[in-house]
């Protein structure tokens, strides 16, 4: 058991919230923390389950999975050891796992209590902003992801609308039935948002617009885009 505490500490100490941590404290904190092994494709936690622990994959790796109502399951995030999960859920209000945690092959978790793990970030400044950073770095990706997708289908809407001119008008050049102001009300999103894509289209030279004609350069990426969704 000591060798398997040994490896334990090697691996959390390149996980990034222990980063320039000594081993003496990180071995004090293992000592109050809970190991877990699982085999390939378990479920280590489900979504919604109560979250009021810190949850480090130390060896192996995971994958986090969203299952819609209808049973179709979504990969949200792949995991490889080490890896603090949930950073930020455990000090919400309603602190619950937002998704499945599924191992991919067998893995190693290391879980402290969340009131082990507070008393460890009062008692080091270098665990605290560690900590800190790490949440702060992963509302960063969580942004830059949701806008990644938002912007992607805020793109394959406009190319559905330029088609659906374009087959209408039969035509590479079309004319816009209604301004960007009222196109953003359409789909839902503000007239800055819209203007981005149009103007991103532009310089990857996918289409030319002058006020609301639109010529369509390259309509294989626009049928290819439109027809994606």
């Amino acid at each position: 058991m000591k060798k398997n505490l040994e490896e334990i500490l090697q691996n959390l100490e390149n996980c990034e919230i222990f980063k320039g941590i000594s081993k003496d404290f990180i071995m004090e904190i293992l000592k109050e923390a809970k190991i877990e092994n699982y085999k390939s494709k378990e479920i280590v936690r489900y979504r919604g389950d109560d979250c009021d622990e810190i949850l480090i994959l130390v060896e192996g790796e995971a994958y986090g999975l969203f299952t819609n109502t209808e049973g179709r399951v979504l990969q949200i995030d792949h995991m490889l050891a080490p890896k603090l999960l949930a950073s930020a859920v455990i000090f919400s209000t309603d602190a619950k796992y937002p998704v499945d945690v599924e191992t991919v092959r067998p893995s190693v978790f290391v879980t402290i209590g969340k009131d082990t793990f507070v008393k460890y970030l009062m008692k080091n400044e270098t665990l605290l902003r560690n900590y800190l950073r790490y949440v702060s770095d992963a509302f960063i990706f969580i942004t830059d992801k949701f806008y990644e997708v938002a912007m992607k289908n805020l793109v394959q809407k406009v190319c559905s609308y330029l088609l659906k001119l374009s087959e209408e008008q039969n035509s590479l050049k079309v004319t816009m039935d209604m301004s960007k102001e009222e196109l953003a009300r359409e789909f839902g999103v503000t007239r800055p948002a819209l203007s981005r894509v149009f103007i991103e289209l532009e310089k990857q030279g996918i289409i030319n617009v002058n006020n609301r004609i639109v010529e369509i350069i390259d309509e294989d990426y626009i049928r290819n885009f439109a027809e994606f969704g």
